[in-house]
């Protein structure tokens, strides 16, 4: 989980149906076309009505296009940055506890994604289209956000940007997951296979890999993971008592709503 030479990172979703996708792809694909252009725009328009609203200062600091979205997606907008945590423990305690009470019958999924080599500053001040347009086409950027609230500081939280990418239709951008071969012929099962054992691991082949938590076990899996771990649904999903507005605003542009 932790080898220096092959770092992951972590995200945990309590409904295993939804893609590896960032909101705000599912948002555009909810009324149009998927593109890199109509990521640029949409992203725009919200950081546009964000900064409008004035909910783009922190600290008494105006907060650059990036760290300004971070925030904007730890309170529910949706975004083109897809959260991720440093965090394995954190990540499972997601993928069985969500906002979302309809998620507690629905597997989960907890994603192990190989960590990016190429990373974006916290307070870098290029706007999102300059950042964007410089993106690789083909591998995801790292950006480790400032501590913009308390939910990210909390979840440890990080985020993927990347281009759009429609070659594996379980992901909108560049990672590569394992082909629908059965599952014993996947390397992170001949991992998992191999613990204790001499010899060398099973070679990471793709950049995800993929544990499916099913439904039934998630209610003895979140007491396990409360009485070892201390986690809580109040402590990873804290009530954002202070920032109505900012909560409110969010809601409003999030993955469901309209555009």
């Amino acid at each position: 989980m932790y080898g220096s030479d092959e770092p992951w990172l972590w995200r945990g979703q309590a409904n295993a149906g939804y893609l590896l996708e960032p909101s705000l792809h599912t948002r555009i694909k909810a009324k149009g076309t998927l593109d890199d252009s109509s990521v640029v725009r949409a992203t725009s328009e919200l950081i546009a009505a964000a900064r409008r609203a004035r909910l783009d200062v922190h600290e008494g600091t105006a907060l650059p296009d990036m760290a300004l979205l971070a925030l904007l997606q730890h309170h529910g907008a949706a975004t083109p940055l897809l959260d991720v945590s440093l965090d394995p423990i954190v990540a499972l305690y997601m993928a069985v506890v969500s906002p979302n009470t309809g998620d507690r019958k629905k597997d989960g999924a907890l994603f192990a994604i190989k960590k990016p080599t190429r990373t974006i500053g916290a307070f870098d001040s290029r706007t999102f289209g300059d950042i964007y347009g410089n993106l690789p086409a083909d591998e995801t950027v790292l950006y480790s956000a400032p501590d913009v609230s308390e939910r990210l500081r909390i979840q440890r939280g990080h985020f993927l940007v990347g281009m759009v990418s429609l070659s594996d239709h379980r992901a909108t951008i560049p990672v590569t997951l394992d082909p629908r071969f059965p599952l014993t012929e996947s390397w992170i099962w001949k991992r998992m296979q191999g613990r204790g054992a001499r010899g060398k691991v099973a070679s990471a082949t793709t950049d995800v890999a993929v544990f499916r938590v099913t439904a039934d076990f998630k209610r003895e899996l979140r007491r396990w993971l409360e009485a070892r771990s201390g986690l809580t649904r109040d402590f990873v999903y804290p009530t954002a008592w202070h920032q109505p507005h900012l909560e409110r605003f969010s809601a409003s542009h999030g993955r469901l709503c309209g555009f």
